[in-house]
């Protein structure tokens, strides 16, 4: 069988969190250590040896021992029934996951076997802080038209179309941990939100990062640099390493980080279907 393991004994997982690409994953350890929303699934809630730490509504993970049968023969189950009911009780429709090795690779693909997945990969990226100051003299200055502002209490609740609230709720228990232990910063238009980059995922000195601008009529036009650029300087400056990681395939993502002085570090395979 596996079990949803309570919150209050999420720690029980962390002997799991081994390799240095698990140690350096904000949103596995986001989960883990309570900061991001997210559920817990184990073979033993006492003693675990195997784990499925599913950062709610975006991505799941799968750390310990890969060859732990009374895990891996009752994963498929745990997919179908349990993280599906917990994807679309918040609305999600799909099942994407991140796998940290060849051993968990094959266990997966064993489970989700009878689905028609589509596999990727995510890479990861490192900031360098050389790179990003030198990559700032290559920025366009922001229009007279938009304002760019931190994002705090008052612009979250006077945003007429929720467009920061929504996201958050994806990541966060409430506005007020995001305000507590995120960073964050928007463009607007009016009081309109049109560009964001925040913390998605917070791991101690380590947040990851969110970026979008929300309409398409204004996409590529430079404002998701400008804002992120902002975010990252803030980050900078109070000691926190914002980290990017996106989809191989999400061209602009990867564009965009490498505009901002991010470098490649590795990837992992992503496993990704629809309910």
């Amino acid at each position: 069988m596996i079990y949803q393991l309570d919150k209050n004994d999420y720690h029980k997982v962390k002997p799991l969190v081994r390799t240095k690409e698990e140690i350096d994953n904000v949103s596995l350890n986001g989960v883990i250590n309570g900061t991001n929303l997210g559920n817990i699934y184990v073979d033993n809630v006492e003693h675990p040896q195997s784990a499925l730490v599913d950062a709610t509504g975006t991505t799941c993970y799968f750390i310990g021992d890969p060859e732990n049968e009374s895990f891996s023969n009752h994963l498929k189950d745990c997919i179908e029934i349990q993280l599906r009911a917990s994807c679309e009780e918040l609305g999600g429709t799909h099942f994407i996951a991140v796998v940290f090795s060849e051993a968990w690779e094959k266990v997966l693909e064993r489970a989700i076997a009878h689905r028609d997945y589509e596999p990727d990969y995510e890479s990861c990226f490192e900031l360098d802080r050389e790179q990003f100051e030198a990559s700032k003299r290559d920025y366009a200055s922001l229009s007279s038209a938009y304002t760019l502002k931190p994002i705090d209490k008052e612009i979250i609740e006077n945003d007429p179309d929720d467009t920061i609230l929504e996201g958050l709720e994806e990541f966060w228990e409430s506005t007020d941990d995001f305000l507590a232990q995120g960073e964050g910063y928007c463009i607007l238009q009016g009081n309109e939100i049109i560009s964001y980059c925040y913390s998605c995922y917070v791991d101690g000195n380590s947040h990851e990062i969110t970026v979008e601008t929300c309409d398409e009529e204004l996409q590529n036009k430079g404002l998701a640099t400008l804002v992120s650029q902002a975010y990252i300087e803030h980050c900078l400056s109070k000691g926190i390493n914002p980290k990017w990681s996106t989809f191989e395939t999400n061209e602009a993502s990867v564009k965009l980080a490498d505009k901002l002085g991010y470098r490649y570090s590795y990837k992992l395979k992503t496993y990704e279907f629809e309910y």
